[in-house]
């Protein structure tokens, strides 16, 4: 059975039947839930727990606290957050490149990572159909110098309005998915909630993507958060792909349905990690910026770390 097949035979709930059953749990006395009530020492010997190799965290988190200039101040302020983070106790970060890392090169990028003791997981950058292989050729350099394992668009295009467009990226993605396997390096493709709701007929974006993309050049990276928004499974995402799907966006949902720090919100990630079982690589904490110079984007980073050392599945 293949992966669009599957999909389909399995039972989506919608974001109000999330939101149901998150009431309905905050209902249950404290005792019923397994996190508040403690399990027996036996049991909890039994329990996954996410080494600190496998947690990393999106700078994004940081867009607006480090800024977009390349002066001496914006290095700082970058230099500052990845000190921050590696004392914390954080080993991996997700960088994003739309700042051309505030003027370093990517050797002097890494040579940063390194001082702090971090790694980067994976790179987010700008892929659209303009893109050329020679751009994407500059791009998997960019990601090899870092050592980022993964690499591919922060998001993906919204002005799709065809199956055939969807299509033509895929396969183009495939090709520079192919491309950066030659390197070493894995193309990932980032979810947000415009690939589930974007339908056309029986299959939506997120399933053409799959059908038109190879398994060893194209993996996913899936948003949790994103996910929940846009009415679909997560728990069923990660069972139906879990050949697919290799990174997950640790990101929560408040009661109103907007972002807030993981931990804090109505998402069940316990449930999904123990859904995905081990073949998930890395799990990046994200809890998207305000652009409010009162905004502290290092407390939901620190929590998220906090929460993915914390949580048994």
């Amino acid at each position: 059975m293949d992966g669009t097949t599957r999909y389909r035979t399995r039972k989506l709930i919608t974001t109000a039947a999330l939101a149901a059953t998150a009431t309905l749990a905050a209902a249950l006395p404290a005792a019923a839930a397994p996190a508040d009530a403690g399990a027996a020492s036996g049991q909890a010997q039994h329990r996954a727990v996410i080494p600190d190799s496998k947690i990393s965290v999106q700078l994004f988190n940081f867009f607006y606290y480090i800024g977009f200039g390349q002066d001496a101040a914006a290095q700082g302020r970058q230099a500052q957050v990845l000190s921050a983070l590696s004392d914390a106790g954080y080993r991996n970060v997700e960088p994003v490149d739309y700042t051309g890392f505030q003027g370093l090169s990517a050797q002097e990028y890494r040579a940063l990572l390194d001082k702090n003791h971090l790694k980067a997981s994976a790179l987010h950058t700008s892929v659209s159909m303009a893109t050329t292989d020679a751009e994407w050729a500059q791009k998997l350099e960019t990601a090899k110098t870092i050592g980022a394992k993964y690499i591919g668009a922060g998001a993906d295009p919204r002005t799709f309005t065809t199956p055939e467009e969807w299509v033509a990226f895929a396969q183009k993605i495939d090709h520079f998915g192919a491309m950066a396997r030659q390197q070493g390096i894995q193309y990932m493709v980032h979810l947000h909630n415009w690939e589930f709701t974007s339908v056309y007929g029986d299959q939506n974006a997120f399933q053409i993507l799959v059908d038109n993309t190879s398994a060893k050049n194209v993996v996913f990276e899936l948003d949790l958060y994103w996910a929940t928004a846009a009415g679909v499974d997560p728990l069923a995402l990660v069972d139906d792909y879990s050949d697919r799907i290799a990174l997950l966006h640790v990101k929560d949902m408040a009661q109103d349905g907007s972002i807030t720090t993981v931990g804090e919100g109505t998402i069940d990630f316990g449930a999904i990690f123990a859904e995905a079982g081990h073949g998930i690589r890395y799990y990046v904490v994200e809890r998207d910026p305000a652009n409010d110079p009162s905004y502290d984007p290092f407390g939901p980073s620190l929590a998220g770390l906090d929460y993915l050392r914390d949580v048994r599945f």
